[in-house]
């Protein structure tokens, strides 16, 4: 069942992109020149994705507030390369 629903994610992710519907084309290009390919956005953007739930977990295990400075800046460094 696994392997299906990461087949229909891939086929889904795919059309969009080849339909000029996915972020890259919808939002990244919106806002100026590129300085990323479409496959380096997408690269990044997983990546945003990333530093960004690693954020969340910790201010979820952490309710003290104190967020350690790399994953503050792993997570700004990575929105701004997808312009978020």
């Amino acid at each position: 069942m696994k392997t299906f629903r990461r087949f229909r994610r891939w086929i889904v992710g795919l059309f969009e992109c080849l339909t000029f519907r996915c972020g890259y084309y919808r939002h990244y290009l919106a806002y100026g020149p590129a300085d990323l390919t479409h496959v380096g956005y997408h690269w990044a953007e997983r990546h945003c994705c990333d530093a960004q739930q690693r954020l969340t977990d910790w201010m979820e295990t952490h309710p003290e507030g104190n967020v350690p400075t790399h994953l503050e800046r792993s997570a700004d460094h990575w929105e701004r390369k997808v312009r978020a």
